[in-house]
């Protein structure tokens, strides 16, 4: 054979070759994806629903084939003279004469060079290049068959259900696979030692409701790789006589999935928080005037806690001063202990005379109750404080005037003596407390110091004729309060003086040229400034900045107490009505712009209705013939029709146990109703009811009337 017939042998040899290198590296990405894609489902992170069906496969051709594109197009056309200059880099002797004898325009010199061309080993080169180009793609498609065969099966046909059958059209019922890794479920619940309930065992649970910092533990005895996931956090799961995963209920709703590459399991975490106490003060026990400190008062109260009582009392604080000395005392009276009781009947006797008050004293009283809460508490529930003050020799007046409670500023200024002694007192304890404990009281008493704010803000607004103290105003508003809650005193005494003294004739008796007005609205209005100091340095757990305003706050509220009063003989009038304010109509008042319509609220109970819906779409009755594929008939479509209808039934329940876990906390009857229908799913019973009622709670409830109303005014 003549050297140029030996190279064109070659050069279709080695064609040869790199097409079967993209063949067989093709090969070996598709098995190395199927690999891949069941080791991931056996472990959880992909949906073995989507490796059951077609598109997985059809996934990993379309890369074996994009690989071997790939290579063909990287390798290019072999030519002759590409074939001759792989020949002449492996035998060098040949100084190009092969490349020379393989161009046509060099016929000619073909018989000069023929001595040169004799001793070339075509057959030694080809094997070797046939070693170098199939040798790694067939390693590693060894490598991947390997890994294929090592991984776990998947059942094609079943689906990971082995029931799927019509309930009503929608309402169609699947049975939770009881093989593979997971088995069937059992959740044990253990309360916190402090509540006394008994642990609990669960049976194959959708939902686990238990105390916040519960011991559940769920658990399987089925064998093989399992997967447990709690929002998007993995959980250990530990190996034994089966499985077993232990985690505390938090403190938020969660679901907790379950994965063992063939099927995946929801179990719905609801948990339950231990409230704090609800302790009320019977209404025998009232804000109270003596004219003489002496007798007894009696103190009577109810506390009722979720899990059970520790203790209970009643506390007072005792303010004696005026201005700004003041002196306090405080204590306990009828303290108790109930032993986890649920419900306790508080009694008391307060002696004003053993406490030997003096006129202007002020008592403070609140009944107070503890939980044995030892996880997060005690939890501690104090009921409305009431005040018992000794009348002082001044305060007589001969006028004649109807009974009416305390004014406001007097129990404003009350409940701020309270806040201060809390303050000091915490101050006092600070060096013995850590951090976080200082920080929790602080930010409890700021919350209550923004309350008490709110109401001194009520006071002084309400004669401005707004709603409130704490909203925006327009821009040109003298008081602005969402810049930055402080108030100007002096830029809203006018619009106060004018507000409350429009239609009188005269002014009443006053000191100077202060009208009453000025006398109370100012001092409250420095309060409240005071009181927004306060509650900022509380909320940074600084209770020693915090008390200074807080002095500074009951000050002010002490001189509008002193302010004059202004006393009606009778009665006031009757309030008429603006029904044109009612109705809403005209303008706000101070603002030059008609008013903007609101945005509209956020349908939550549509975006329900529809999760809804879209889950029960998944739920199809049973294709014909599907009794005969369960009972093993070899006809495949109806097999693969039962495995499909199968699949979107557990997708369908997971679908319902979301919506049920976004139900908890806002629509408990819908979250009742999805419960129930997935229990009968889950047991391959009719759900039509369940999810009928579950679809009536999403929509919300209908308001019907029996006939039309009659116009207003008709006889």
């Amino acid at each position: 054979m003549s050297a140029l017939a030996a190279l064109h042998r070659t050069r279709r040899a080695l064609g040869a070759l790199l097409l079967a290198r993209a063949l067989v590296a093709g090969a070996a990405a598709v098995v190395l994806v199927l690999a891949v894609a069941r080791v991931l489902a056996s472990l959880g992170a992909l949906e073995a629903a989507r490796v059951r069906g077609a598109a997985l496969p059809v996934a990993a051709g379309v890369v074996g084939l994009l690989v071997a594109l790939v290579l063909v197009v990287r390798d290019g056309r072999i030519t002759t003279t590409r074939a001759a200059l792989w020949v002449e880099e492996r035998v060098p002797t040949l100084a190009f004469a092969l490349v020379t004898a393989a161009e046509p325009r060099h016929a000619t010199l073909v018989p000069a060079l023929a001595p040169r061309l004799g001793g070339i080993p075509w057959g030694a080169l080809l094997r070797g290049a046939a070693v170098r180009a199939l040798l790694p793609p067939a390693v590693a498609l060894g490598a991947a068959l390997v890994a294929l065969l090592a991984a776990p099966p998947l059942d094609m046909a079943a689906g990971g259900a082995s029931r799927a059958e019509g309930a009503g059209g929608r309402g169609a019922a699947a049975r939770t696979p009881t093989s593979g890794a997971l088995g069937r479920i059992t959740a044990t619940v253990r309360p916190p030692a402090y509540s006394g309930l008994p642990t609990q065992s669960l049976d194959d649970p959708t939902t686990v409701a238990a105390l916040v910092g519960s011991r559940v533990t769920l658990s399987g005895r089925g064998e093989g790789a399992v997967r447990a996931t709690l929002a998007e956090t993995r959980l250990d799961v530990r190996r034994g006589d089966g499985w077993r995963v232990a985690l505390t209920m938090p403190a938020r709703p969660g679901a907790v999935r379950l994965a063992d590459g063939v099927g995946d399991r929801l179990v719905i975490l609801d948990p339950r928080l231990d409230s704090v106490p609800v302790v009320t003060l019977l209404p025998a026990v009232r804000d109270t005037v003596l004219r003489e400190p002496v007798g007894t008062i009696a103190l009577a109260a109810t506390a009722h806690d979720d899990i059970g009582l520790a203790t209970s009392g009643f506390e007072y604080i005792v303010s004696s001063g005026e201005g700004e000395s003041f002196t306090f005392r405080s204590g306990t009276l009828g303290a108790a202990t109930h032993g986890g009781a649920r419900d306790a009947a508080m009694r008391a006797s307060l002696s004003v005379t053993q406490l030997q008050l003096k006129p202007g004293d002020i008592v403070h009283v609140r009944a107070v109750a503890r939980d044995g809460n030892t996880l997060s508490g005690p939890g501690v529930g104090a009921s409305e404080t009431r005040a018992i003050r000794i009348a002082r020799a001044g305060e007589y007046d001969s006028v004649a005037v109807e009974g009416a409670p305390p004014p406001t500023p007097d129990s404003t200024a009350l409940s701020q003596r309270m806040l201060l002694i809390l303050t000091e007192r915490l101050q006092q304890r600070r060096p013995r407390l850590d951090r976080a404990t200082v920080l929790a009281e602080s930010q409890r008493i700021a919350r209550d110091q923004t309350r008490l704010r709110r109401q001194v803000g009520e006071i002084v607004f309400a004669r401005l004729g707004e709603a409130g103290g704490e909203h925006e105003h327009g821009p040109g508003d003298a008081h602005d309060l969402a810049g930055g809650g402080r108030v100007d005193p002096d830029a809203l005494l006018a619009q106060a003086a004018a507000a409350t003294t429009v239609g009188m004739p005269e002014a009443l008796d006053f000191h100077g040229d202060e009208t009453p007005v000025v006398a109370i609205n100012k001092p409250l209005l420095e309060a409240y400034n005071h009181m927004w100091d306060a509650a900022r340095e509380l909320e940074l757990g600084e209770p020693g900045r915090a008390i200074p305003p807080m002095r500074r706050a009951l000050a002010a509220l002490q001189q509008a107490r002193q302010a004059e009063r202004i006393y009606l003989r009778g009665r006031p009038p009757t309030v008429i009505v603006d029904i044109g304010k009612v109705r809403l109509q005209g303008k706000e008042h101070g603002s030059d712009n008609v008013r903007q319509p609101r945005p509209a609220e956020d349908d939550a109970a549509g975006r329900r209705a529809r999760r809804l819906d879209a889950a029960l779409a998944l739920l199809a009755p049973a294709p014909a013939g599907a009794a005969d594929a369960r009972a093993g008939a070899v006809d495949t479509s109806a097999r693969a029709s039962v495995a499909v209808a199968s699949a979107r039934a557990s997708l369908a329940i997971d679908s319902l146990l979301l919506l049920r876990l976004d139900a908890l906390g806002e629509d408990p009857a819908l979250a009742a109703a999805l419960d129930e229908a997935v229990r009968r799913l889950r047991a391959g019973e009719d759900a039509t009811a369940a999810l009928r009622r579950a679809r009536r709670a999403a929509l919300g409830a209908t308001d019907t009337r029996p006939a039309l109303p009659r116009w207003s005014g008709a006889p």
